[in-house]
């Protein structure tokens, strides 16, 4: 495919936004109805195989039924003229999480607690409606900004979710394979379980907060087999013993997020939102003091010169203080000449009153 390919009579390819092994991601406009859109397309080689096809209408699936602002919205599907099936999402502006942290490094806690508690509301309603998304990771998570140029973090990659359905679930994953991004994998995900259920997603997500406030993953090793092992057998280290200078409550969610057992963890994303926007109202209480506390002193400051202007100047009084009075307004003069002849008294003594 090549930048001007029209796709199925109205998506024109305008440039290409990121390619990999299984295919590419294009920015395209629909040119039925004049929108710019984003289209994931799948190499034809790639979709002979029956599991990466399904995945890959999986997150159709998956993006369609939960219908949240963090969660990309998806408009299409279909396949090109050359066989290659494609899916056809808003068209996102701004940076993926992971380019933001290869960047800056760290995110601070307000932020960082902003950003979070979108994703983790995203979570919980996808949890709700029977999905799990299984593969959450600062690649997977968008600080998109809307039209208005407000921040919004979105949630992408639905592709190896876990969607229960009515009469069955399907999990698209071959016997003895373990999915998802190794770093970011619960232990009961690490290990092969088949039980999965929201708790997969609230560790991850808890990972992903733990790399952003403090610049490190929670388990490190120098290959696959060893950081497995470490997520299996090994608690992670605190929040705090990594950034001391974080707020403590926000270390408290990160950990509890963190928990190996998954009955010790933070049981929903819910409750992960709601322990978020606590801890970021007490973090913005705290902040708001520190400028009140900072706006008292320079007026104490100020005060503490005036006086000093005060006890320096000869006659007493600070230099701003002895200057002759400006002269009162012309309406005040005429009211005053008025206010005298009506009573008999001079305008001098009226006008002395008025501005008193």
């Amino acid at each position: 495919m090549q930048p001007g390919d029209l796709i199925q009579s109205r998506y024109r390819l305008n440039r290409l936004l990121g390619s990999g092994a299984s295919g590419s991601v294009w920015a395209a406009k629909n040119e039925l109805i004049d929108r710019d859109v984003a289209l994931k397309v799948m190499r034809p080689d790639v979709a002979e195989d029956a599991v990466a096809l399904q995945r890959f209408f999986n997150e159709a699936k998956a993006s369609g039924r939960v219908r949240s602002s963090s969660i990309v919205e998806i408009l299409d599907l279909g396949q090109a003229e050359d066989g290659s099936p494609f899916l056809v999402f808003e068209l996102l502006d701004g940076d993926g999480l992971d380019a933001k942290l290869a960047r800056d490094g760290i995110i601070d806690p307000e932020a960082s607690c902003e950003i979070f508690i979108s994703v983790a509301k995203a979570l919980d309603l996808a949890h709700s409606q029977g999905i799990i998304h299984r593969d959450l990771k600062p690649a997977n998570i968008f600080l998109h900004r809307d039209p208005e140029g407000q921040p919004m973090a979105k949630i992408l990659d639905f592709g190896i979710s876990k969607v229960f359905e009515t009469n069955n679930n399907f999990t698209l994953t071959r016997t003895g394979t373990v999915v998802g991004s190794p770093a970011y994998m619960a232990p009961e995900q690490a290990s092969g379980r088949e039980d999965l259920d929201g708790r997969a997603d609230v560790w991850s997500l808890g990972v992903v907060m733990y790399e952003a406030l403090s610049g490190t993953l929670p388990h490190e090793a120098p290959n696959y087999n060893a950081l497995m092992v470490r997520i299996l057998t090994q608690d992670v280290d605190p929040l705090a013993t990594r950034k001391p200078d974080l707020p403590p409550k926000l270390c408290q969610v990160v950990d509890s997020c963190l928990r190996r057992d998954r009955d010790q963890r933070i049981q929903s994303a819910g409750e992960v939102a709601r322990q978020l926007e606590a801890t970021l109202n007490e973090i913005k209480a705290v902040r708001y003091r520190s400028v009140g506390r900072r706006a008292s002193d320079r007026a104490q400051g100020q005060f503490r010169r005036r006086q000093s202007d005060f006890s320096a100047n000869p006659g007493g009084m600070p230099m701003a203080m002895t200057m002759d009075p400006p002269p009162p307004p012309q309406r005040v003069v005429v009211m005053a000449a008025v206010l005298g002849a009506i009573f008999g008294v001079s305008a001098t003594a009226i006008l002395f009153l008025l501005m008193k």
